[in-house]
């Protein structure tokens, strides 16, 4: 240490840069670093390689991605490199790996990703490596040029050195304890649309109401629904799909029991197949413990694999280039009618925020799931009460919002008065669950409409006769077949 402080501000500024490290900060800050960075490396004796797993460091820099060929090319290649390389494909082997490794009694949350390159012009091929914390930049290094059988060897090579499985055999990966683990990437659309030639669609054929021959209020909703960058605001948490369900059922089985060794273990499992961006934060902060950090994770893989449904939608071989807006609503496959409101219908709901049919603002979770999760076991969850489902809808205090009134055939109704995540294990001639809250909308202002569907109309009011740990009723269903969609709202936040 004592030798970086007696360093000048500019020496010590300029050592840093070359270190790939932050050169912000007070004189200490970058003594401090330079030290960490000092030490890492006399840390590992393994390989160069090892050593450079350590360095975890930050920079700030603006990034764009490449594509080229099935693959996109790490964002920091040398752009010399971007330009006249592409990922090397042989067959259905595209040489791109991304690797990921999270321990969390070691602090570790790091990635190393590998790439073969092959040159436009097919000569001289090279691998380029990238490693760091999850989050940052991190270190980098360009090997070659290569023939391609030897490109092909060192890639393979650093695969196996990371993870201890073969290359050609990761279709059957094991994953070892302290070594990395192999990301799946799926690269079958864009091979599909490299192989006939399409023309790549721009993210601004969807990402806003644009002229179309759909009626304005569906054209806005339409727009909203398939907007790609909601779906990248919702995913910049996690990059990653839905491998986490089988270790968040782990975790579920697990907590209660006081194994708090056991919990770090599989919360690495989680963050390695499920990255998060935890910044230079101890990784002892984020184990998942509890039913509601366990709720949290389950949230954000169901938005992933909502996420995902609604890419694949958007990707589908259409034309939608004259009106995009009206080819995403044909897919839906949903007739959708604007509805005045001055029209009988609207002013039935618009009175009081208290509605039933029944509102909807959650997603039903998949079979996949834990059931520790949920209030009331894995199913659709509903409210008699619309501030309730809309605090299911959003992420954001103000901003758009979705949500559905829907006919529910509720039948036989099991009521609780206390959460219970088994309650979709129901009793025979029971049809659904209902959470019975101490307050409700008024029953002396409920109405009927056609078919004998009750609205629960009217102010929410404290219910005297009853004793219950839930606020507010929810119903739940465990069949979809149960419940038919009546009404979209497409609502505007405005939370102070």
């Amino acid at each position: 240490m004592e030798k970086y402080l007696a360093m000048g501000m500019k020496e010590l500024r300029e050592l840093a840069k070359s270190k790939g490290l932050p050169a912000n900060g007070s004189k200490r800050d970058i003594a401090e670093r330079l030290l960490n960075a000092t030490d890492s490396e006399k840390g590992s004796s393994d390989s160069k390689d090892n050593k450079e797993d350590n360095k975890e460091e930050k920079t700030e820099k603006l990034v764009t991605a490449t594509k080229k060929g099935s693959a996109v090319l790490d964002h920091y290649l040398p752009q010399d490199i971007k330009s006249t390389y592409h990922v090397l494909q042989v067959g259905d082997d595209i040489y791109d790996a991304t690797l990921n490794q999270t321990n969390v009694g070691d602090n570790n949350n790091k990635f190393y990703t590998i790439q073969a390159l092959e040159p436009d012009d097919g000569m001289r091929y090279m691998v380029f490596t990238r490693w760091g914390r999850v989050g940052v930049p991190g270190q980098n290094k360009l090997l070659g040029p290569f023939t391609k059988d030897r490109a092909i060897s060192e890639f393979q090579g650093k695969f196996y050195d990371k993870t201890k499985n073969y290359w050609p055999n990761r279709k059957n990966f094991r994953c070892f304890p302290k070594l990395y683990t192999w990301l799946e990437m799926d690269y079958g659309e864009d091979e599909k649309d490299n192989k006939k030639g399409k023309k790549k669609r721009s993210e601004s054929t969807i990402s806003g109401p644009k002229e179309s021959k759909l009626e304005r209020r569906i054209a806005d909703f339409i727009s909203l629904i398939c907007n790609v960058n909601m779906m990248k605001q919702q995913m910049m948490e996690i990059v990653a799909s839905t491998q986490g369900y089988e270790v968040l059922k782990r975790i579920s089985d697990e907590i209660g029991q006081a194994r708090r060794s056991t919990l770090e273990q599989l919360s690495g499992e989680f963050y390695t197949v499920i990255p998060h961006d935890f910044g230079f934060k101890k990784m002892s902060e984020f184990v998942i413990d509890s039913p509601q950090k366990l709720k949290e994770k389950l949230d954000l893989v169901e938005a992933l694999g909502e996420i995902e449904i609604a890419t694949k939608l958007l990707e589908e071989e259409t034309d939608v280039e004259d009106d995009p807006i009206y080819t995403r609503y044909k897919q839906l496959k949903c007739e959708l009618t604007p509805l005045e409101t001055n029209s009988q219908e609207f002013s039935m709901f618009s009175g009081t925020q208290n509605r039933m049919l029944l509102w909807h603002g959650l997603r039903i979770a998949p079979p996949e799931a834990p059931v520790n999760g949920y209030a009331f076991g894995k199913g659709v969850y509903f409210a008699d009460m619309f501030s309730l489902s809309a605090g299911f809808s959003r992420i954001w205090p103000s901003g758009p919002g979705v949500l559905l009134l829907c006919e529910v055939a509720l039948g036989e109704m099991n009521e609780l008065f206390s959460s219970n995540c088994n309650a979709h294990n129901l009793p025979n001639g029971k049809l659904s669950t209902k959470g019975v809250g101490t307050i409700a909308p008024d029953k002396s202002e409920y109405e009927i409409i056609e078919g004998g569907v009750v609205v629960p109309l009217g102010e929410p009011k404290q219910v005297q006769s009853i004793t219950s740990c839930i606020s507010y009723n929810q119903y739940i269903v465990y069949n979809v077949d149960q419940i038919k969609m009546r009404y979209v709202l497409h609502v505007q936040f405005n939370d102070r």
